[in-house]
């Protein structure tokens, strides 16, 4: 048995260029603003944890004698 598919693109109302770049811009900035914000929250759980426990999961301590 054979089946085939044919696709058409369905054809939205006319919209300006101008609104489609500022729905991106506004999208792109929120994702930027999101991502910082975990890469923040992150970054505080990891500084919240006690030495020792970082240390055991791989998290680089500070070496103030590299040569």
């Amino acid at each position: 048995m054979a089946i085939a598919l044919q696709h058409h693109p369905v054809r939205h109302a006319a919209r300006s260029r101008d609104a489609g770049n500022l729905s991106h811009l506004v999208r792109d900035t929120y994702g930027r603003i999101a991502a910082a914000w975990q890469r923040r929250r992150a970054e505080r759980e990891l500084e919240g944890m006690p030495y020792d426990l970082r240390k055991d999961i791989g998290f680089r301590s500070f070496d103030t004698n590299t040569q």
